[in-house]
């Protein structure tokens, strides 16, 4: 059994081929992204607990709610406390203990080695 190929049919092959791979990496990328973007393993169940009744949804607990609230507006005075002291913080001057640094070398190449 023999077969025979055509510069034509090379061209034919090489389009499917395209064509075939271009599906299959849509298809994995798709499934990576759906991977990403579903929700966790631990919210799924609890969904399907829901809806079958086995446990009840999630509610607002007024304390909760008043417990966050105070806990935001504390957070808040800790913050305008933080942006007082940065703008009370001055940038450091200059003084005397630093003029040695300053002072200029007599000689620049005394400290090079060769």
């Amino acid at each position: 059994m023999t077969f025979s190929i055509n510069p034509d049919n090379v061209g034919d092959i090489v389009a499917v081929a395209s064509i075939i791979g271009t599906i299959v990496s849509i298809l994995v990328v798709s499934l990576i992204v759906y991977l990403l973007v579903r929700p966790p393993r631990h919210v799924r169940r609890r969904r399907k607990a829901e809806k079958r009744g086995e446990i009840r949804p999630l509610e607002n607990d007024p304390y909760e709610v008043e417990q966050l609230w105070r806990m935001v507006d504390r957070m808040e005075e800790r913050l305008s406390v933080v942006e007082r002291a940065i703008d009370e913080q001055q940038t450091p001057r200059l003084g005397r203990e630093h003029e040695e640094i300053i002072e200029p070398v007599g000689d620049r190449e005394a400290g090079r080695t060769k």
